[in-house]
């Protein structure tokens, strides 16, 4: 390995860290470079991790805490008798993943206001906006006064960076000033107090979500969203609940956390009203269903607080994942220049190739790390290193090196002497030693 060789990948590696961090901080999406990144943007490496290398199927993960009511097309009046049934029923928290912005001056308003003041343990579903980095509430994202006065809330906005996949919550946010509680946390608080301080003490601005238990209903029976068909939470119809109340035993619902939202318009429709991405869909890369409603996403959450069990996921420092990138560029540049001139012929598709090896390796050290270790690796900078390390060879080999050539001797020469000086003084250093 000559010298020159070993500069000339050095400074070619820099400048390619250099452009991979510029793409990697511009506002927008520019890995569309290549066809490996069309195929895995918008997706994380926790989605294979936890959609293929998790038991789904355990009978345990049946969870008989949280009980999911699908209140279909909004019937005031119909979500007021259920909540009127549950306060009857003992049940530990009941959360309403609905928004009545308006009121109508109806008899099912004055019934609603009246279900919700009488329901102590309900908590009542909103959502945020942010505009200039600050957060703020907004009418048509509330419900009314008339409805929540005197009522319990919690923001039901879950950490999506692009409104449509969900990996994250956050359990506190300062919205209008306030440090306001997301709407599941305020749920587990009205059946364990202790929740609050262990959250706090945990101190994240955002908790991974421990995602185990699938999209309950039998329209939602197949791939990618069910193909398992196992059922983790109980999912009641509100018009199969309201019709036969009296087949549910008190027991039943004894401090259970009652989630009421939007699953469907009915039980046989598969509707993509407020429905979502998660690590659990099963088609993870590519085009897919959005396979989880938001209730169902709060209700996993639940399970999480009340368990206690947080995806301890530590996400490796950035500083790392480019240092991991510079080290491929370095590698890459010399496995590229050894190809170049044996001037073969069909050079660009042994390129591709072993860039299609490295890609299954790296991917496969990164789910190997996450899965036994829970160490994320950021796959994506990782990968866009590999897709980039050959074009950016290119460029620099063709248009930067014969210029830069003067500079490499100079420093070459530079180094030599240096080398020459250290080498003189420590035989000195010797013949004083022996004299």
């Amino acid at each position: 390995m000559k010298q020159t060789d070993i500069i000339h990948a050095l400074i070619s590696s820099l400048l390619s860290l250099g452009i991979l961090y510029f793409f990697h901080h511009l506002p927008f999406n520019q890995i569309f470079i290549d066809p490996f990144a069309e195929a895995i943007k918008n997706h994380d490496i926790t989605d294979v991790a936890i959609s293929r290398f998790r038991n789904h199927k355990d009978p345990a993960l049946y969870d008989d805490r949280v009980v999911v009511i699908n209140t279909g097309i909004t019937d005031r009046s119909k979500v007021a008798q259920t909540i009127k049934y549950l306060g009857s029923r003992d049940v530990g928290a009941i959360g309403l993943d609905l928004v009545f912005d308006t009121f109508y001056q109806h008899k099912a308003d004055t019934l609603l206001a009246s279900a919700f003041k009488s329901a102590p343990n309900l908590v009542l579903g909103y959502s945020f906006m942010e505009s200039n980095g600050k957060y703020y509430s907004m009418p048509d994202l509330v419900s009314d006064p008339f409805f929540c006065k005197g009522t319990s809330q919690g923001y039901v906005n879950l950490a999506t960076n692009d409104g449509f996949t969900v990996r994250a919550f956050e359990p506190f946010h300062a919205i209008n000033g306030k440090n306001e509680k997301s709407f599941a946390v305020a749920l587990v608080e009205k059946i364990d107090s202790t929740v609050e301080n262990d959250l706090m003490e945990r101190n994240h601005t955002k908790e991974w979500i421990n995602f185990r238990r699938k999209q309950p209903g039998t329209a939602n029976e197949i791939f990618p969203v069910n193909k398992d068909k196992v059922t983790q939470y109980s999912l009641i119809q509100i018009d199969q609940l309201l019709k036969d109340t009296a087949s549910y035993s008190k027991q039943f619902w004894l401090n259970k956390v009652v989630l009421l939202g939007f699953c469907g318009e009915n039980e046989k429709s598969l509707s993509m009203k407020d429905r979502y991405f998660t690590p659990l869909n099963e088609q993870y890369s590519g085009k897919s269903y959005p396979d989880m409603h938001g209730v169902v996403i709060h209700a996993n959450v639940i399970s999480m607080l009340l368990d206690r069990k947080f995806d301890m996921i530590s996400e490796v420092p950035e500083i790392w994942i480019y240092l991991f990138s510079f080290l491929i560029f370095f590698i890459n540049f010399f496995v590229f220049k050894r190809l170049l001139k044996k001037r073969l012929f069909f050079l660009v598709p042994l390129v591709r190739v072993i860039q299609i090896l490295q890609f299954i390796l790296l991917f496969s050290i990164c789910i190997y790390l996450l899965v036994h270790f829970n160490i994320k690796l950021g796959f994506i900078t990782i990968i866009t290193a590999v897709i980039l390390s050959f074009e950016l060879f290119e460029f620099y080999e063709h248009k930067l090196e014969k210029r830069i050539n003067p500079w490499v001797n100079q420093l070459k020469e530079r180094i030599n002497h240096l080398y020459y000086v250290l080498n003189f003084r420590k035989t000195i250093q010797k013949d004083e030693e022996n004299n």
